[in-house]
């Protein structure tokens, strides 16, 4: 079995199975990561039944998960074709075809897609050519190639692309009858379908169409058809689009009920055409997937930009309390912010907040929360009651924009700390001996707009002469080298831990060497912030 992961619809792993368990989760040990503090570390377990068939198990229940679009709860059968999703991640199930893979034993799906092709029975008159066989050109089809190589370079979306497929089908091929199936990747089930009449009709994929897909799909075959039997005299031609990297999809022609007989030269035919317009498909495909990339990477720099405009340039200091931060921006996304304010009763409050929301959508709740935070403080509202507000600002029932947030209020001469989470930020203090001791609440609650009567309770704790409070954001746990493995946050504590009872600035001058001497070469996709607040 193979899984294909996307991130809002970008594709961002490719896992293949054996017969192991597979688990989902944001943990570091999970074979399918989804980086996002949303999800459980261990929130999905597939695995195979006794029978050979695949279980999909929910071990976590603090995310809503979907098969196929219906919620689920508990267990469920998964099998090729199928799609989880959860939050921003789709996980697409295909069969895995690599049964020729030394030292592995065929899967289940392999030995199924084996059994299809074994099991489809070609009409009697039927002709297969195969990628590598030689093709003639005739002098009357080097118009219709060339025609084609011109509609092809016309298309700039799949859409048109299909169209214009179909189209040349009915005109070049005189088909009464097309369908093309399209994907994007080269294996799995069609992502995109469409079929049509010469009249204009929709029209389905014929079950000799069906029939043919192992021989086309997975044997990248061209396969004609002149007459189908007795009763059925209509031809058929199908065949693979070969792009560069594989098969991304196939066409099914046939005639109907008029006279037309397809022969040896429409096939020859035929596959020009296809590898023609199956190559700019591949182009259409890279292309889309650039722009993508781009867009991406505009808004990742429209966030720094407002991330820059928000960040404090300057930060309270006294001579019993030091305030220290620091921030490396996400490669690849971007959801951080982070505030300190002095408040007019002598108290410093402060709030460091993330996001692993898309598009837009982070510059939104950047500007929001900040906003929000300095009205509070004006009011000298407890943490608490900030977290609850501004919940209730961002609550719409979308599940999209989930905002983690921990926001504290310190009286410096007694270090007195009255805080609040929400989600999962990162937060410890580290004791005068290099200890720490976490400040997650006893009943972990969730991040902001997930649910609108969320309590987020008050908590209190004492910062001693000595000690340090540390806040961070989970991208320290997504940081890698150039050998994939993770900066961790055990890691990431430890060299504060190495560091007690030195200032602030100091303390973040170290952790700072250590992490970029770690990326160095590796990938750092998150924001990665950093708050410490060091009592003297």
């Amino acid at each position: 079995m193979r899984l294909v992961v996307l991130y809002s619809g970008a594709m961002i792993a490719d896992v293949v199975c054996g017969r192991e368990e597979i688990l989902v989760g944001s943990d570091e040990a999970c074979r399918v990561r989804l980086p996002d503090p949303r999800i459980a570390g261990r929130q999905i377990l597939i695995a195979p039944g006794e029978s050979g068939a695949w279980r999909l198990r929910q071990l976590d229940s603090s995310c809503l998960l979907k098969l196929n679009g219906r919620t689920i709860a508990g267990e469920a059968d998964l099998g090729a074709g199928d799609e989880v999703q959860l939050l921003d991640f789709s996980i697409r199930v295909y069969p895995d075809y690599d049964e020729k893979a030394p030292g592995r034993a065929p899967t289940a799906y392999v030995r199924q897609s084996m059994e299809r092709f074994v099991a489809t029975r070609l009409p009697p008159s039927a002709t297969v050519r195969r990628p590598e066989d030689p093709v003639t050109v005739q002098p009357a089809h080097l118009d219709l190639i060339g025609r084609a190589g011109v509609v092809a370079a016309n298309c700039a979306a799949i859409e048109e692309m299909i169209d214009a497929t179909l189209r040349f089908m009915h005109t070049a091929m005189g088909a009464q009858r097309a369908w093309v199936g399209l994907r994007r990747v080269n294996y799995g089930a069609m992502e995109y379908e469409e079929g049509r009449h010469v009249a204009g009709q929709a029209a389905d994929l014929p079950p000799l169409g069906h029939d043919l897909k192992p021989r086309v799909l997975d044997r990248a075959q061209f396969i004609l058809v002149p007459f189908v039997s007795a009763e059925e005299r209509f031809s058929v031609l199908c065949g693979p689009l070969n792009g560069p990297d594989g098969t991304l999809g196939m066409v099914y022609i046939d005639t109907g009920e008029s006279d037309r007989r397809y022969d040896q030269k429409d096939l020859e035919l035929f596959v020009m055409l296809l590898g023609a317009f199956a190559y700019h498909l591949d182009t259409i495909f890279k292309t889309v997937a650039r722009n993508r990339a781009a867009m991406i990477e505009g808004q990742v720099s429209v966030t720094h930009e407002t991330q820059m405009r928000l960040t404090p340039r300057k930060l309270p200091q006294s001579d019993e309390l030091q305030f220290g931060a620091f921030r490396e921006p996400g490669r690849e996304r971007s959801g951080d912010i982070y505030d300190v304010v002095r408040m007019a009763n002598g108290q410093v409050a402060f709030f460091v907040a993330q996001t692993a929301a898309g598009g837009s959508l982070p510059t939104i709740l950047m500007a929001q929360s900040q906003s929000a935070f300095r009205y509070a403080c004006m009011h000298q509202d407890l943490p608490h009651i900030f977290l609850q507000a501004l919940n209730v600002t961002l609550f719409d029932g979308q599940r999209d924009h989930a905002l983690h947030c921990f926001c504290g209020a310190i009286e410096p001469a007694m270090g007195q700390l009255r805080y609040s989470l929400a989600g999962h930020v990162g937060a410890f203090i580290i004791s005068a001996r290099g200890e720490e001791r976490s400040l997650a609440l006893p009943e972990p609650q969730p991040a902001l707009s997930l649910a609108k009567a969320a309590p987020y309770p008050l908590a209190a704790e004492t910062l001693e002469p000595g000690e340090t409070l540390v806040l961070f954001t989970s991208g320290v746990t997504t940081a890698k080298n150039r050998r994939g493995e993770t900066f961790g946050e055990e890691r990431f504590v430890n060299i504060l831990c190495d560091g007690f009872g030195q200032p602030a600035s100091a303390t973040l001058k170290e952790m700072l060497t250590d992490l970029r001497s770690f990326t160095e070469g590796g990938q750092q996709p998150d924001d990665i912030t950093v708050l410490l607040a060091h009592r003297v």
